[in-house]
């Protein structure tokens, strides 16, 4: 019996353009999932975060709350929201995504991995999305234009990225049985709406409080993404190389989680 033909190992190019058709698939499929096949309906991927950020925004307005140092009100709680609103999102979707998801792991190229990370991607363009149609408005009302978008839109990216590496925990987590996982989730992210730095800034408090209030790294994209609109108007406090370590133990420790979850999975 001759042998077959030696196929050839895949190049790095193939093997990216097959994963991007895989993301690109899923986020597809999600979409379809959650707003139906009509396009009209992906509208609301947009305008949910912008219709929750305009009224949390929009009330802080008209109570007429002034901020310290002079800062314009309305873009300041538009940037506390949205990031606040994709933080909510990537990590409360995470504890029953695999498991929804569960058939189609009998593909090869469809791994656990994928499917959050479709999820993600999905979740930050739709955010981005609505803050640059937010921002955009906001410049031609009123003629404040952001110092630097591309900071801004680079601190949401950070904020996806931390919330990926925490929902492969969360959904590891549902996946080796803690069945309780979604109702511990879902409050968790309200109660660390005070804490993690969306309506406070650090210069605000003083220098002992300070220091404190810097372990926790949302707050580092926080400040980010202020400094990134305002410009150096008032002081700001972050450290992105102090961030860029907790995105990477989280993502580490997810995907570890996410390889030890893999053989409980029903498919």
């Amino acid at each position: 019996m001759r042998p077959g033909p030696i196929l050839p190992e895949p190049s790095l190019s193939r093997s990216l353009r097959v994963q991007f058709n895989v993301l690109g698939a899923l986020i597809m499929r999600e979409m379809h999932a959650r707003f139906g096949r009509e396009n009209l309906g992906y509208v609301w991927l947009f305008v949910e975060p912008m219709i929750l950020a305009g009224c949390v925004a929009t009330l802080h307005h008209i109570a007429g709350h002034g901020l310290p140092g002079g800062l314009a009100p309305f873009p300041f709680y538009v940037l506390s929201y949205t990031p606040y609103y994709l933080l909510r999102s990537i990590v409360t979707r995470a504890s029953t995504a695999l498991e929804a998801n569960a058939p189609l792991f009998y593909h090869a190229r469809v791994r656990l991995h994928d499917v959050l990370m479709a999820r993600t991607i999905l979740e930050c363009a739709a955010v981005l999305v609505a803050l640059s149609i937010f921002l955009t408005g906001v410049g031609i009302v009123t003629g404040n234009w952001p110092r630097d978008p591309l900071g801004i839109a680079m601190g949401l990216v950070l904020m996806a990225l931390l919330m990926h590496g925490i929902a492969l925990l969360v959904a590891s987590l549902g996946v080796l049985g803690a069945h309780n996982v979604d109702r511990i989730v879902h409050p968790a992210t309200y109660l660390s709406l005070p804490a993690s730095g969306a309506f406070f800034m650090v210069w605000w408090f003083p220098a002992e409080m300070q220091q404190m209030i810097l372990w926790i790294p949302t707050v580092h994209i926080y400040e980010f993404v202020r400094h990134s609109y305002y410009g150096d108007v008032v002081p700001f406090h972050y450290d992105l190389l102090y961030l860029g370590a907790w995105i990477l133990v989280t993502n580490t420790l997810g995907l570890v989680a996410l390889r030890a979850a893999r053989p409980h999975l029903e498919t």
